[in-house]
Formats: structure tokens, sequence, C-alpha cells
């Protein structure tokens, strides 16, 4: 039998033995038998001794010594006392159930012949009146062959049914490893409850992991409950599943718990009834589900960025077409009112507040990542040296500003005022960040998609790109406060609008790059952000050319759905000395549309009948030649991909100034 077995058993039987022993000598004294009380008196100290032996881990030689100590003990008495005819012989079919339990086959034989020996020794006594006294009945030698033989049989008899007894039980053990290991196999934890009071009974490895504690501490516990009754996961909620899987069925739904370290985990559970071994029990499936949560919420974060995002793409195209007529009409007011000083100074803070305006719908249609674009290849390490060199003239003189330049390649293509603009954000929230003054650091790395990509997005493309950190020794950030800072409108500041970051978020993500923050409470704060570099060269801007005056004559189709903005463009071309025809809507304008009358087409980018890029391609069949100038106060990327066949074709942004656009209409009649 295996030791685990044996070793607990021959203990208990050593126990009993002591105990035994004792009580029979006990007995013995009272009612004056000195032999009896002799012989339990050694059988309880060699028993004594032998358990010694046993727990100090000998437990064959143990075995071994009681057997042999009860066949000598059994001998002994029926030689001193009746011979075949004693009770002691009683002791024999004792000793060969406990060699059958306890040793081996060979044991067992060895202790059946010794026996054997013992008996007919005593019995031939018997027989030739050796022993004294003899007052039982006499006894032959066939009745010692007849003892022999039936302690043989008796002897036979108990092993075998301690050798199915124990091939049973090592069937059970190795069912119920089989078992164990099948369940400590799997992914998913599993604990087994008791249907009655919700008691765990059982668990397998997983479940010890994946909540950090041992099998020892887990069973007999309540069913895992967030601590404090009003997180919604008490243990009332959990008794509550589990009755209901036992009354309506199979559960499953999603719960929150904690690991022995005390951090949330997600799990997913699935619960069903089930009698295990005769018993009503609950088997509990358990599944880790902490990332796939996580990975949902980035999912609907960014479907709200993105809901937002045209939200505010489609807020800041009707804002700019309103900006075009609030400040082209003061504009106009301004310029005619040179004599009327008060008047004048309320036109130009018209014009102030409008451009103010107009600066807040560049950062919406930053964060929404729909305003028009440059695409060029550009210095990114300039770029932060100008920044830097900007903020050391601008910034407080005791924030400390300084850069480590470390990429290996800096080009990227892109929007380089738009980066620019991050940039300044980026620095001037850690200006804030350090109201008493600090440091703020620029650095930049390369970067191999062939790296750790754990601290940006699992998801960009293969590539070389460029890390820019900027760190600063300010006040930090809470762990509520950092998981908002990219949301449009979330700010801490009294004066903030709440733009700044989200701008720079929505800017990196169109340049198809990433962003992430690191920050606690009064350890600063570090953005980094990873943006592909170009294998292309820097792009060189060319000197554009002076303003080339306008054809006399010269007559531009306006087609523009908004009245206001309309009416603004065509004063303002009229006062340039140029003839217009107004047209509010698309297909009106392509009606009206003749190559032989207009020279220029001015034409609004969306519309709610046909888009500008729509409009354009059906003039330039009838014209290809035409000129033709789109304004926009933001386009979609659909319309911006299909404006890329027309790439002559001039877009001035919205809102403009009159001046500004009276040059680019001059500029391209004379083109």
């Amino acid at each position: 039998m295996r030791p685990e077995i044996v070793a607990p058993l021959l203990r208990r039987v050593l126990t009993i033995i002591v105990v035994a022993s004792l009580l029979l000598g006990i007995a013995a004294v009272v009612v004056g038998f000195k032999k009896t009380w002799t012989l339990a008196l050694i059988n309880a100290v060699v028993a004594g001794l032998m358990l010694q032996l046993a727990r100090r881990g000998n437990e064959r030689i143990a075995a071994i010594s009681v057997v042999s100590l009860l066949v000598a003990t059994a001998s002994y008495a029926m030689a001193t006392g009746q011979g075949l005819h004693d009770d002691s012989l009683l002791i024999f079919p004792n000793a060969f159930l406990l060699a059958s339990l306890l040793l081996g086959s060979r044991a067992v034989f060895a202790i059946v012949c010794l026996s054997s020996v013992g008996i007919a020794a005593v019995g031939v006594a018997q027989v030739r009146g050796w022993l004294h006294p003899l007052e039982a009945s006499r006894v032959t030698y066939l009745d010692i062959v007849e003892v022999v033989v039936l302690l043989a049989a008796l002897a036979t008899f108990a092993h075998y049914m301690v050798m199915l007894m124990r091939r049973a039980i090592v069937d059970a053990q190795e069912a119920h490893q089989s078992l164990r290991d099948i369940l400590d196999a799997t992914s998913e934890a599993i604990v087994i409850h008791d249907a009655k009071d919700g008691r765990i009974v059982a668990v397998n490895e997983p479940t010890v992991k994946m909540f950090g504690v041992s099998r020892e501490q887990l069973i007999g516990q309540t069913p895992f409950a967030m601590p404090g009754p009003s997180s919604g996961y008490g243990p009332n909620k959990a008794t509550d599943y589990l009755r209901r899987s036992t009354t309506e069925g199979p559960q499953t739904f999603e719960w929150l718990t904690q690991r022995s370290d005390g951090t949330e985990i997600w799990v997913e559970v699935g619960l069903r009834s089930a009698r295990v071994a005769g018993e009503a029990r609950v088997v509990a499936v358990v599944r880790d589900i902490t990332e796939r949560r996580q990975f949902e919420q980035q999912v609907r974060e960014a479907e709200k960025q993105r809901a937002v995002g045209q939200l505010a793409g489609g807020i800041a195209h009707d804002f700019n077409n309103q900006l075009v007529g609030i400040m082209g009409n003061a504009e106009f007011l301004r310029n005619g009112l040179a004599d009327n000083i008060e008047l004048r100074e309320c036109a130009e803070s018209v014009l102030a507040s409008g451009q103010r305006a107009a600066d807040l719908t560049k950062q919406l249609l930053a964060f929404a990542r729909k305003g028009r674009r440059q695409n060029l290849p550009f210095d990114l390490h300039q770029l932060v040296r100008e920044v830097v060199s900007l903020g050391k003239r601008s910034v407080d003189k005791r924030i400390h500003i300084e850069h480590q330049l470390e990429a290996t390649r800096a080009v990227i293509k892109g929007d380089s005022g738009a980066l620019q603009n991050a940039l300044l954000n980026m620095l001037l929230n850690a200006r804030d960040a350090m109201p008493l003054g600090g440091t703020v650091r620029f650095r930049t790395m390369s970067f191999s998609s062939t790296e750790e990509f754990s601290q940006f997005e699992p998801t960009l493309p293969a590539g070389n790109y460029i890390v820019t950190e900027v760190t600063d020794d300010g006040i930090g950030m809470a762990v509520d406060v950092r998981t908002r800072i990219f949301e449009p409108f979330f700010t801490t500041k009294e004066l903030g609008t709440g733009m700044g970051l989200a701008a720079v978020h929505g800017t990196v993500l169109e340049h198809q790059g990433a962003m992430r923050v690191e920050s606690e409470p009064g350890k600063g704060t570090t953005f980094r952000l990873c943006l592909p570099v170009t294998d292309e060269a820097v792009a060189v801007e060319e000197p554009k050319s002076g303003p080339v005056s306008a054809k006399r004559g010269g007559r531009v189709l306006i087609i523009d759905d908004e009245a206001a903005v309309a009416r603004v463009v065509a004063l303002t071309l009229q006062l340039g000395g140029l003839e217009t025809d107004i047209c509010n809507s698309g297909l009106e304008g392509l009606e009206r549309y003749r190559p032989s009358v207009h020279d220029l087409v001015l034409l609004d980018m969306m519309m709610p009948d046909l888009d500008g890029v729509e409009v354009l391609r059906r003039i330039r069949l009838q014209n290809p030649k035409a000129k033709v100038m789109l304004m926009s106060g933001h386009a979609s990327e659909a319309v911006e991909a299909h404006l890329q066949e027309f790439p002559d074709v001039t877009v001035i942004p919205k809102p403009f100034s009159p001046g500004v656009l009276l040059e680019d209409v001059t500029r391209r009649l004379g083109g």
C-alpha cells in the first residue's frame, strides 16, 4: 500500500494498541492476573516506542515490529496458558490482517509461517503433556493441523480482501488525481460550492493563481464578494445567484471581485447545479475578463470621441460660416468708420472676438481631426528647437526648458504648424502645472515596430517611429483626472476651455501616431507622442509670388449655401473691382455657370445638395481649364480624398478676412 496511506493507518493502529494494552493492564491488576498485566505493559511500551519510530518516518520497521510483537505475545500466552484452547489464539487473525494492510505479500507469508511454527510447537508440547496445567480436553496432532490450516486459510482470505480494498483505494485515488489534474489544466478557475450554504468545498489550481491564495484558505469560505454593502457585489447578491442556479437553472453574469493583494478584477461567472459524489453542489466556472472589459471601455471611449469629433466638426463648419459674416462685416465697418474713433474701436473689438472664436474652431477641428492640413515632410528636431526657443522667451523665467534630441532620424510627414501648436500647448500645460517654477524637458528617441509597444497602441502599423517626451516637475494628476484629460471641454483650470489637450490628441492621431501620459500627484507628468518617421527629404518651402492685379471686368461666380457668407464674399470682390454672381446651391451654380462669362468660380466645400468636389468635377467636364477656388469650414475625409484629383485647386480655409480673400482671388485670376 502507498506510504501516504500506510503512515496514518499505522499510527492509528499503534495508538489503539497502546491504549488497549493500558486498559487491559489496568483490568488485569484489578482481577489479579499478573501474567496478563505483564504482557499488556510490555505491549504498551513496545507499541509506544514503535509509534515514535513511525512518526520519524520509519513506518516499515515499525509495522514489522508491531506485527511480530503480536505473534510473539500470542505464542507466549498460549505456551503459558491453555495451549491451543487459549483465547490468545484469536490474536493471530489480527496479526494477519495488520500484515496485509501494512506490509506486502512476502511479509504476510513470513508472518503466517512464523505463526504456524509457533502454533505447531505449542500444540506438540500440549499433546506430549509438557504444558501445565492441562485441565482442558486433550489435543491430537490432527487438531494441530486443523488449527494451522484454518488460520492459513483465514490469512489468505484476509490478504485477498485487503488486496481488493487496496486496489479500490488506489483506483479511487488515481481517478481523483486524474480529475484534479484535468481541472488544474483548464484555463478557467473552477469553484465548487455547497448548495446548502454556499461555502466553497473544492477549487482547482487556476483559482489559486487567479486570486493569489492557497487552497486551504479558500476551502470553507463564502462566495467571492466585494467588501462593503454599497459595492453592489456583496455576499447577499452572490448567495442569491447561487440560490437561483439551483431553482431557476444555470446563471451567467459578470462580477467584480478582488485578489488577495486588493487588486480589483472583473470575472465572468457561470453557475450550474450538480450532484458531486452524491452531494448537492453548485459548480462555478470563473474567467478573468479584466483585459476584455478594459478593451471594451477603450472602444466605447473611442466611439464617444469619434461621435463628439463629428459633432465638433459640424459645429466648427457652421460656426466658421457665421464668423465669415461677422468678421467680414466688422472689417467693412472698421474701414468705413475712419472718422469715428469710438465706433472703429468697437468694430476692432468685434474683429478681435471673432479671431478668438476662429482660434477655438481650429482647436475643435484639431480634436475632430477634420481641419485641412499640409502633408509635407519636415524635421521634428527643428520644430522642437523652435518651440524651446519660443518658450524661453515667453515663459516665466523660473521655469527652465531643456531639450535632449536623441532620435537618429526625425523627419516626419504632416502639418508642421499643427504639431508646433501641439508642442506649444503641452509646454503651456507644463508651465501651468509648475506655479512655483521647475523644469520642462523635451526628449526624442527612435523607436522600432519590432520593440514592445506596451506604452502605445498595440495596433500601430509596423515601421520606424520617433517618440517625443515632454516631462515636467509639476503637481501631477490623480487617476480620475488623468483618464479624462483628452476629453473635449474637460479642464481643471479656472479660465481654460478644455480643448487644448483634446486638440493635441486629435493632431497626433491625425498624423497616424499615438499618445500616452504618465502622472502621479506630486511627481510630475510625462507626455509621450509616438509619430511615424518618413524616408522623404525635408520639403523646402518656395516663396509665394506677389499679388497680381485682377483683370478688368473679371467676373466671379460665388456658390455658397450660406447667404451671409456669399454676401460678404461678393461685397469684398466688388470693392476689389470684380463683378460677381451669387448662387445658393450647387445645382443652381451649375445651371448659371458659363465658361465664356465667368473667369473664376468661388465654391463652398460643403453644401446640402452637392458637395464642392462634385460641383468642381462637373464644371471641369464643361471647361477643363476652368479656374476654381474652394472655401471650407472643414472637409470630410472623403471629400479631401477626392480633392486630390485636382491639385491645381486652391482651398481657402474659413473664416477669412476680406483682405486675405481678395489677395488670394487676385492671385488666382492673375495666374
